[in-house]
């Protein structure tokens, strides 16, 4: 086992060590000017962070430890300081900032914010990795699912007036659960392909009030908020390979996947002109076999999913007992 995840180590190290983050301000770091109160400018673009907005009218918030303003005029907690803020406390994952976005909430159930930002146009027929961290905040009575991000090629928030954006984003996070945990930050990664070059980034709830799952986490009666908001910090866009190559083999066969991230089915391709019996493995993230697939002597092998949840996985190629290639596969 110890064998295995120090491969694992060492795939996950080739395939990200030159991947770059395309996400302009992608820890909220940069203020336009330090915030003092809630972000309640309906229909304005502004979030008063460098680079990002709010997609609807539907305000979203941002909060910096600059916030000294209420403590100067007597009041204990700023309303939008790091660590401290109305709503809760939570240390930034990384700097001293980060933003908030309401999930759900009791007046108006489908009462939701997003983030919107615009990034460097997308590569088509491309695989991205997206990543964004969150946390409950402290003093919410519920928490929700139904996370997700959505690209478009819009530049600002004025195609979506309401405060819910009906349409199904290309990450879609529903397969971690609720997110209940109000002291760490949970990290959220999926992958796609995509089919268009996009230019703008969207995170929010995209799921409709009857496909979220809602739980009360606080007692009402402690004069909690009675609605989900959740801090955002770290958004992280990368390409991946787009044909899944990664070689670490004593026999330097080099095997491509694609489409990698897959759906439904993926296609490997390999040199095997010798017609050599190869044997193929398909390992999770703890090293477990989740597929094997024996007596391949073509040099072509079509994987199917076969209900593997989403996430990454590790292929594992060998022949006559000795690994000739390992690599790193997805899964949407």
């Amino acid at each position: 086992m110890k064998y295995i995840i120090t491969i694992l180590s060492t795939i996950l190290f080739i395939s990200f060590a030159n991947a770059q983050n395309i996400v302009p301000n992608y820890s909220f770091e940069e203020a336009d000017s330090c915030p003092t109160f809630l972000n309640d400018r309906s229909y304005e673009y502004s979030l008063g962070c460098v680079g990002w907005g709010q997609a609807t009218s539907a305000w979203s918030d941002y909060f910096n430890a600059c916030d000294t303003a209420a403590v100067s005029i007597g009041e204990a907690v700023p309303w939008v300081g790091v660590p401290y803020n109305f709503i809760g406390h939570q240390n930034a994952c990384e700097g001293v900032a980060y933003t908030g976005i309401n999930m759900y909430s009791v007046p108006i159930p489908q009462w939701k914010s997003y983030l919107i930002a615009n990034i460097p146009a997308l590569e088509p027929d491309t695989a991205y990795e997206v990543t964004i961290h969150v946390c409950l905040a402290s003093y919410c009575e519920f928490a929700a699912d139904g996370f997700g991000v959505l690209f478009t090629t819009y530049g600002s928030p004025s195609q979506f007036i309401d405060s819910t954006i009906d349409v199904r984003p290309q990450i879609d996070y529903t397969n971690y659960g609720v997110i209940t945990d109000s002291v760490n930050w949970t990290t959220l990664t999926a992958a796609f392909v995509a089919d268009s070059a996009y230019t703008s980034i969207i995170i929010g709830g995209f799921r409709h009030l009857g496909e979220m799952n809602i739980l009360t986490v606080n007692n009402p009666t402690s004069n909690p908020h009675d609605n989900s908001f959740y801090y955002i910090d770290n958004v992280v866009v990368q390409k991946l390979s787009s044909t899944g190559t990664n070689i670490l083999s004593s026999g330097n066969e080099k095997v491509s996947a694609y489409p990698n991230p897959f759906t439904d089915h993926t296609t490997m391709i390999f040199n095997n002109s010798g017609s050599q019996n190869y044997t193929l493995k398909i390992l999770n993230a703890l090293g477990e076999t989740v597929q094997r697939l024996a007596d391949i002597t073509s040099n072509r092998i079509r994987i199917e999913r076969n209900g593997l949840p989403p996430g990454f996985y590790y292929y594992q190629l060998t022949s006559r007992d000795n690994i000739v290639a390992n690599g790193k596969l997805a899964i949407n």
